[in-house]
């Protein structure tokens, strides 16, 4: 049996089912950390650079990664949460297709699916179950499965944002849930996996599609998102933006400096 790290994780597994009082907070979005890849110049520098660099910005409230924490193996998990926990804000994560130990084929850190609601917005976290050497797509095992659908039918009457390292395609229920988008209000999906910025305002699906690039794993390397949340009444405006952690510079994404879009509550 694996026996995990410590984790210190302020918020990972508290239920805020009331809706955040505060009328903006920002989130730090990142994935594809990959502590491990050949591509580091030292064990976990790029995930080092980007908590550095969000350390002294000092502008987020919560972060959140979206999977390939590590590339392949238990032993890299160690220095991924070591890095992490270095973050002066509560952090959690959840698991991408990298983040099974190549040898097991078992999750290098304990499986985490959650929600919390954050300006009157239902966050949903999910977690990939199967390694990518079986499956490359977001497989949920039974309990997840089923905690997610109950999820969504608890809270019909809230937008939605998924949060998940495979984008909807890659989702292993996507068929079933395609079939019953209009059931519920998922007003946005946000995921990493592409190593490549992609977003979509109202997508064919109604929701807004939100792709981040990637901490580590590409030459391109040392690049992730901040999510803010500004809510006035009923009304939520979420503005994302693009940084660069190595040259500790915002960036613009197809000649745009942000990414903004509208929830109705």
């Amino acid at each position: 049996m694996i026996a995990f790290p410590i984790l210190l994780l302020p918020f990972m597994t508290v239920s805020d089912d009331g809706t955040s009082p505060d009328e903006e907070v920002i989130w730090w979005v990142a994935g594809d950390t990959h502590v491990g890849h050949n591509s580091e110049p030292a064990l976990g520098q790029h995930l080092a650079t980007a908590v550095a660099d969000v350390n002294n910005l000092d502008i987020a409230d919560y972060a959140i990664i979206l999977g390939d924490l590590v590339e392949d193996s238990y032993e890299f998990s160690t220095p991924f949460i070591r890095e992490m926990n270095k973050l002066n804000i509560g952090w959690t994560y959840v698991l991408g297709n990298h983040d099974f130990d190549s040898v097991t084929h078992e999750p290098v850190l304990p499986v985490h699916f959650s929600a919390r609601t954050v300006s009157g917005i239902r966050f949903i976290f999910l977690s990939d179950e199967l390694t990518g050497y079986h499956d490359r797509d977001l497989i949920m095992r039974e309990d997840q499965s089923k905690w997610f659908w109950e999820e969504l039918e608890a809270n019909r009457d809230k937008p939605v944002f998924i949060f998940t390292h495979q984008p909807h395609p890659e989702f292993g229920e996507w068929p079933a849930l395609k079939e019953k988008l209009g059931d519920y209000n998922i007003a946005a999906w946000v995921s990493a996996h592409k190593h490549s910025w992609n977003m979509e305002k109202y997508t064919d699906y109604g929701f807004t599609q939100v792709n981040i690039h990637s901490v580590g794993g590409v030459r391109d390397d040392y690049l992730s998102t901040f999510l803010k949340l500004e809510r006035t009444g009923d009304m939520v405006t979420a503005t994302v933006t693009y940084r660069n952690h190595e040259t500790q510079e915002w960036i613009e994404v197809d000649s745009e400096k942000e990414f903004t879009f509208s929830v109705e509550l």
